[in-house]
């Protein structure tokens, strides 16, 4: 019989599956310190992300990934990120030192520049919806990253409204240093750097920042030099999923982002969108999602 993976919706609900919720201490935001909790969390972890973000440090070096069935071995100090609607399954019955090892759970609510998860996922790079993002990380970033989560880590044991600032600012620094060091191509290297990975890469970062994102895959495929037949041959060799499933997921997000955050007229949102008319927008919604765009704003 095969297996399913279990849908998370919140930071609770994984916390419960990792036999933690115990110790649960806010709603939008945990960190963990894998040594802690040796004994308790289970070996082998599967689960689906809904609604949180995750960030993991770690030195380990013999656990075994798969995120959205592309299957990694980490054998060095790595950062992993991993976005909402992303797989994970996880598999540490070899690992025996886990020492320095952390993972911070988050929603877009946790922090007061992200109105939503739209907003995290076009804003930092290395959070995408499809491929996911893991690095190597050289000696001397390592012990920074290191001294964030000890720091972040002490804050939370012993929360209050004066910690939650604390951490929602070494949270913040985190995320920007990481963006700066990519930007830079400096201390960190990916783990994944095949010419397929990174068109896949610089495709899902290339739609974020598209204002009116409803094109054709030609029009993507222009802008980063290549033909779309190949840029939808690496596409599915990367992720498993078209280059037009992709563009979809985005445009759905960035579509209901704009429901539930703004006061938009339907029109608007179907302009911004790249829609020429609103009739083809709202039929493309619903055939996406069951619902129109004003039963979704309704739901909302």
């Amino acid at each position: 019989m095969q297996h399913t993976t279990p849908e998370i919706e919140n930071i609770k609900e994984l916390l419960q599956h990792m036999h933690l919720d115990v110790y649960q201490k806010h709603e939008d935001f945990h960190i963990l310190k894998f040594e802690k909790h040796l004994h308790e969390i289970p070996k082998k972890l599967s689960f689906k992300s809904k609604g949180f973000f995750e960030i993991t440090f770690s030195k380990s070096k013999r656990t075994h990934i798969d995120i959205d069935r592309k299957k990694i071995e980490l054998d060095k100090e790595h950062l992993l990120f991993l976005s909402p609607g992303q797989t994970m399954n996880v598999d540490s019955t070899e690992e025996t030192e886990v020492d320095d090892t952390f993972i911070i759970l988050f929603t877009s609510k946790f922090l007061d520049f992200s109105p939503s998860e739209y907003h995290i996922i076009k804003r930092f790079p290395f959070f995408n919806m499809t491929i996911f993002s893991v690095y190597y990380t050289r000696k001397e970033v390592s012990k920074m990253y290191l001294d964030y989560m000890e720091r972040i880590y002490n804050e939370f044991q012993n929360i209050n409204s004066d910690s939650i600032e604390i951490i929602k600012s070494l949270l913040t620094m985190v995320l920007f240093e990481t963006k700066r060091k990519l930007n830079e191509h400096l201390n960190i290297s990916p783990l994944n750097n095949s010419r397929k990975a990174e068109i896949t890469y610089k495709f899902e970062n290339l739609i974020k920042h598209s204002e009116q994102k409803n094109q054709k895959i030609s029009f993507y495929a222009k802008q980063l030099h290549i033909s779309p037949v190949y840029l939808s041959e690496c596409i599915k060799a990367t992720t498993g999923k078209t280059a037009k499933s992709i563009l979809t997921d985005y445009i759905l997000l960035e579509a209901k982002t704009h429901l539930k955050n703004t006061s938009k007229t339907i029109d608007t949102i179907a302009f911004e969108l790249g829609f020429n008319d609103t009739s083809n927008f709202i039929n493309y919604y619903k055939k996406n999602t069951s619902l129109t765009p004003n039963q979704e704003r309704k739901k909302i």
